[in-house]
């Protein structure tokens, strides 16, 4: 699979800890994030709205 560049933001204080964990981890941070972001998508329901429904 392809991948793909995204940009985001985030506040100042969440940068220096995804650079730390990074660091701590030897991982670059779009691994620290992608990894973060995967555990939030496995380990939360997530609530499909109804309109949502409709277009798949």
């Amino acid at each position: 699979m392809k991948d793909t560049k995204i940009s985001i933001k985030f506040e100042k204080d969440l940068i220096d800890k995804i650079k730390l964990y990074a660091a701590n981890n030897e991982m670059d941070q779009s691994k620290v994030v992608r990894l973060a972001v995967k555990k939030f998508l496995n380990e939360s329901p997530v609530e499909i709205k109804r309109s949502a429904r409709k277009a798949n």
